[in-house]
């Protein structure tokens, strides 16, 4: 994919994406929460119809509402008890924290789903392979091991059925030693693989000095400034507010009141105009090929 947002430079891609990850690990106000969560899924529709989305979202949802109803079992703080369990409070402030750490796993996670779709292993390479080669190439390795893995294990595990090696009949004790078989080959097939590919990286002298070119070669245009410029100025501008204590939402040990005066306003201003920079990317080049 190479259109809307995934047509800039990986540089603001990269900053967008890593950004919005501190944000809402940091600004814990329901409002900007919301907003984000909505702009994150609303983007992955706009990318590719939400087909990458819908492969994990009920996983997502799940574990989401896991934490909203553990949180209040395992955490006691707050004043406003809502009943008692064995014994142990409930509070309403767990209850809201839980509800504030759904909203920002899911935006993390959702967020995750665009980033694969946008920085592909040869942009995130094209960005730091001459300045952190061998960490670049290990991060890299990483967010594409769990995909290429279950790939591999469905293979595996579909010529083993020919086999007779099937995972899904028999016993207990049958399908626990087909599935270890299964991960055996997995597992030496990966090693493998490494091992070719480590060597053949050495030949081709990777890591050994910095003036290397690049397959891709992303140059940056007026367009990459000018968004790269967005970015850093709305980020700033949320950053600034939350300094100064305007995207700040008390939980514990009592919960504030949720308040809309011109402070928040700008606040949620600032806020809508950062989240909506690759939504905006995305609409705008749908109405040019309209």
């Amino acid at each position: 994919m190479n259109r809307g947002f995934a047509s800039l430079h990986p540089a603001p891609c990269f900053l967008y994406y890593v950004s919005l990850v501190i944000l809402v690990m940091i600004i814990y106000h329901p409002m900007f929460l919301f907003l984000a969560l909505c702009s994150q899924v609303m983007l992955n529709i706009m990318q590719d119809g939400g087909k990458r989305l819908k492969e994990s979202i009920k996983y997502y949802i799940f574990l989401g509402f896991l934490i909203v109803l553990v949180n209040p079992f395992i955490s006691h703080r707050g004043r406003t008890i809502l009943f008692y369990f064995f014994d142990n409070p409930v509070t309403l402030e767990a209850v809201i924290y839980g509800i504030v750490m759904m909203m920002s796993l899911l935006t993390v996670l959702i967020a995750f789903v665009s980033y694969n779709l946008v920085i592909t292993p040869d942009k995130f390479m094209f960005l730091f392979s001459s300045i952190f080669p061998k960490t670049a190439f290990i991060c890299m390795m990483a967010m594409r091991f769990v995909p290429v893995l279950k790939k591999r294990s469905q293979d595996i595990a579909l010529v083993q059925k020919t086999r007779g090696t099937d995972t899904s009949t028999g016993s207990f004790i049958q399908r626990v030693k087909n599935g270890m078989q299964i991960m055996i080959i997995l597992i030496t097939w990966s090693l493998e693989e490494a091992i070719i590919t480590s060597r053949s990286m050495r030949a081709r002298g990777y890591g050994i000095t910095k003036n290397r070119s690049s397959y891709f070669d992303y140059k940056m245009t007026k367009r990459d400034w000018a968004t790269l410029a967005v970015i850093v100025l709305s980020c700033g501008n949320l950053l600034y507010f939350w300094r100064q204590g305007l995207g700040h939402f008390q939980i514990y040990p009592e919960l504030s009141a949720l308040t809309l005066d011109i402070n928040i306003g700008l606040f949620l201003v600032a806020s809508f105009i950062y989240l909506a920079i690759p939504v905006a990317i995305e609409g705008v080049e749908r109405l040019i090929w309209l």
